[in-house]
């Protein structure tokens, strides 16, 4: 069953994402030597997220939901 994930976090070089909400997800990868996370909504489509600046990587499960936060 497909997931909402919400994160905020950053998506690259002055792209920041606060509070982005990606409907239908598979699957999450945490890269830790690149330090970003894949966020898959199918087999091969995926948002990159950065936290190599971050400080705090948080997964909170609220009602079978998926929320992560980079800060």
């Amino acid at each position: 069953m497909p997931h909402q994930v919400t994160v905020t976090g950053k998506l690259g070089p002055n792209r920041d994402a606060t509070a982005t909400v990606v409907q239908n997800v598979t699957r999450i990868d945490l890269d830790m030597n690149d330090k970003v996370m894949q966020v898959y909504q199918d087999t091969s489509s995926y948002k990159e997220f950065d936290f190599g600046p971050a400080t705090t990587l948080t997964c909170t499960i609220t009602a079978g939901n998926f929320a992560f936060v980079i800060s």
